[in-house]
């Protein structure tokens, strides 16, 4: 998996998949999401920080931008307004080009 070498080699860490990711079974193959826990990314520590910034996947350098035109209204920076129309415009665009056509193209996900 992608992400655990780029873990590994940027902060040294061995992650066990087991305990970090999930298997979904999708219509055109196998993908990995990342393990939440009560709600929260595996990922965050005590502050809600996370540890692994540096490597994070797409989806989360395109967070609070959760859909084409949808962000997570619970985001300490969209509920304070801290973020441009400019700046969401543009995550949209990004997750519009890297992300929406390839979340289409699978209809089902059973986790397995």
């Amino acid at each position: 998996m992608e992400l655990i070498a780029k873990i590994r080699e940027e902060y040294a860490l061995e992650l066990d998949p087991k305990k970090y990711f999930r298997k979904a079974q999708g219509e055109h193959g196998v993908y990995f999401a990342v393990k939440m826990i009560k709600g929260q990314c595996i990922f965050l520590n005590k502050e809600k920080r996370c540890r692994i910034y540096k490597c994070r996947p797409v989806l989360c350098e395109l967070y609070p931008v959760i859909d084409v035109d949808s962000v997570d209204e619970r985001c300490p920076a969209v509920k304070e307004n801290k973020l441009s129309v400019e700046m969401l415009a543009s995550l949209k665009k990004r997750y519009a080009d890297e992300i929406d056509d390839r979340i289409k193209i699978e209809q089902t996900f059973r986790f397995v």
